[in-house]
């Protein structure tokens, strides 16, 4: 008797680690949706910390926000936890009416306090991600609930409400479940009086969104479970299984056998022998990257704006979009990138090497000159370093390359060190002013600062925008901006990337986003 309870138990709990940890052929169900990625970038799940790409897109998945936007829509968020809102007459004091409908996944409902907790944690704990609500303003003593259901929340100044709400809407401001992490709060040396549970967090997840966290294993997998009492958008599938795939062959070969529903983030000559199978499609969207050429304005003949336009002249943009990047890119002369409010799809410069050299000649260059140019270690970055390199001997400037790790280029280009640098630059939220103010503020002290451009008037213009209520006039001034910049500027802007991911044809209802804080799971199904 006792062996047969024995052997039961021992079913029991082969069953049940079964039903934990699916098996590599878990993309044969209908139910679980298998997805190859990349995410050795994850350091942390916490919100308030989460700062990397897998790390904010699998938080989109788990948590909620008081505005959030919509599958497949970029343009502007939608109200989510939040049901409506009024703004103070001096446009500092803003209050939202929450749903009271909403559960967390512990059955906790969500309520005004959740939000409070959620929002002091972030400011007290003043982490990466942290700048996108204090940049407002907000302390701990800013955020208060009203009643049970009313959260009031005052700004410093006034800013422009598409600002405000993007920012809302990003990771950064997902809400926890206050009672459950109040449960794991621990004392660490960091925070002796308690980590408002950051530690926890990290692994773990107190949520309310369509999925919740089941596990991750680091370089393994992370599994996430639908939420089906999700108060807007339950998911189609009852389970997601993100597989650890670093290599991006590995991922093409298993989406291509079955064993994976989507590779994401395929490359150009991936790509190309994906098309030719019958039973995948590609999906493709603008990612919110900008890839440029930074040159810093104190630094010999590129004081003269004559010399930096030339350059601009000079770069083969065809040839990195077509021979570096297989196609999966596009030109882009503005720091707004597709698919967000404002980009204009205009052509400030291409590619002539006759201009570029009487540009040179003028500036006291005829036989061009000598110079340097940092760039990191990783693909694609030294293969387009060494086409700009190319490029620019075309005209005479010999460029020199200078090829870095991480740690050591961006200090270096913090630092204002640099005389041409390789760099690229994704958006912190959903918004034209988080590329605006980095490229044409120097006074928020990041891309215009580091290239030494100090510019009066599209810092002004960058600044006025930022309180501008009315969302056309807003748009208007930082396009007015960007055309000094693209002028004037330290600048070569190169290529906006495409994301680009297989999926097999089975699957449904798959929207691609330009950027992880946008990936949404609960539309996918699978047939």
């Amino acid at each position: 008797m006792l062996k047969n309870i024995i052997i039961f138990i021992a079913a029991f709990l082969a069953l049940l680690m079964m039903a934990e940890t699916p098996g590599v052929d878990a993309a044969g169900s209908k139910d679980v949706l298998v997805i190859g990625m990349a995410t050795s970038d994850i350091i942390s799940l916490d919100p308030a910390k989460a700062f990397e790409f897998s790390g904010v897109g699998l938080d989109a998945q788990i948590y909620d926000r008081l505005l959030d936007f919509p599958a497949g829509r970029f343009d502007k968020p939608e109200l989510s936890l939040a049901k409506s809102y009024e703004v103070s007459p001096d446009g500092k004091t803003w209050t939202f009416h929450l749903r009271k409908d909403v559960k967390f996944h512990s059955g906790n409902p969500l309520t005004a306090e959740d939000v409070v907790y959620s929002f002091q944690r972030v400011v007290i704990l003043k982490d990466q991600p942290s700048f996108i609500l204090t940049q407002f303003g907000i302390t701990p003593e800013s955020i208060k609930a009203v009643d049970k259901y009313t959260v009031q929340i005052t700004l410093d100044q006034k800013y422009a409400s598409g600002i405000f709400f993007s920012c809302l809407s990003a990771g950064v401001a997902s809400i926890v479940d206050s009672k459950v992490v109040k449960q794991h709060v621990q004392k660490t040396d960091k925070y002796p009086d308690g980590d408002y549970g950051l530690t926890w967090l990290s692994r773990n997840s107190a949520g309310s969104g369509s999925f919740i966290l089941r596990k991750w294993e680091k370089g393994d997998r992370v599994i996430l479970d639908a939420n089906a009492d999700h108060f807007a958008n339950p998911p189609k599938v009852k389970r997601v299984v993100i597989k650890e795939i670093v290599e991006a062959t590995s991922r093409r070969l298993q989406v291509e056998k079955g064993d994976l529903d989507i590779a994401w983030e395929m490359y150009p000559d991936q790509i190309k022998a994906l098309k030719q199978n019958k039973d995948l499609r590609i999906e493709s969207i603008p990612a919110t990257l900008i890839y440029y050429l930074g040159m810093n304005v104190t630094k010999g003949p590129l004081t003269d704006n004559r010399v930096r336009t030339a350059i601009r002249h000079a770069v083969n943009y065809g040839g990195l979009i077509n021979n570096i990047m297989g196609g999966a890119a596009r030109p882009i002369n503005t720091f707004i990138p597709a698919g967000f409010a404002g980009y204009q799809d205009v052509s400030f410069y291409r590619e002539d090497l006759e201009k570029a050299r009487q540009l040179l000649k003028e500036a006291g260059y005829p036989d061009g000159f000598e110079i340097t140019m940092d760039h990191g270690d990783q693909t694609p970055n030294p293969e387009i370093a060494q086409a700009i390199q190319n490029s620019l001997a075309r005209v005479g400037i010999k460029v020199k390359l200078n090829k870095l790790i991480s740690a050591q280029l961006w200090p270096k280009y913090r630092a204002q060190k640099h005389e041409l640098i390789l760099a690229r630059w994704g958006p912190d939220y959903v918004d034209p002013h988080t590329n605006a103010q980095p490229f044409a503020d120097y006074k928020a002290k990041q891309l215009c600062w580091r290239n030494v451009y100090y510019n009066d008037a599209t810092s002004g213009l960058i600044q006025q925008a930022g309180q501008e209520m009315d969302n056309d006039k807003r748009i208007a001034l930082y396009q007015k901006a960007n055309t000094i910049i693209q002028q004037e500027g330290p600048y070569a802007m190169l290529f906006q990337p495409m994301y680009e991911h297989a999926v097999r044809n089975n699957i449904k209802d798959v929207y691609v986003a330009p950027m992880f804080d946008l990936w949404k799971l609960y539309t996918v199904r699978k047939e």
